[in-house]
């Protein structure tokens, strides 16, 4: 039997009380369209792309590529686990550019989400490879 869903506000690096006091969970919702700024941010960080592509570097070179891709044609891969590493890459460079722009405005972002919320049924496993 799967562990019941959670909100992956829950799950992040802002909710850590959650966490120690009851367990991690194994997974959370896709947040719906609408939801705030917070919230794909802190799904955004449900899934670490760094460790198995050795950091920042590593993850670039395939990122850059699905968004060339996305700019161009408008597609993104069946991958949804390519996908969530793309977006955990978007927020960490959101964060480190000092993120002027809210998270849940960027068109890249909102489509990333769509395809990982159609592509996941709603829900995905927590993932850290860190």
């Amino acid at each position: 039997m799967r562990a019941p869903l959670v909100d992956c506000a829950a799950t992040s690096s802002g909710g850590q009380e959650p966490k120690e006091k009851y367990g991690m969970p194994e997974h959370c919702a896709v947040p719906p369209e609408n939801s705030d700024e917070q919230a794909h941010i802190d799904f955004a960080h449900t899934c670490s792309g760094y460790g198995e592509f050795g950091g920042p570097e590593g993850l670039d070179e395939s990122v850059r590529a699905i968004r060339s891709e996305w700019e161009e044609a408008g597609t993104l891969p069946d991958d949804v686990l390519m996908l969530r590493r793309c977006l955990f890459y978007e927020v960490r460079s959101h964060r480190h550019s000092g993120g002027y722009t809210p998270f849940n405005e960027d068109e890249f972002v909102l489509d990333l989400m769509s395809r990982i919320r159609l592509l996941s049924g709603g829900s995905v496993p927590i993932l850290d490879f860190r």
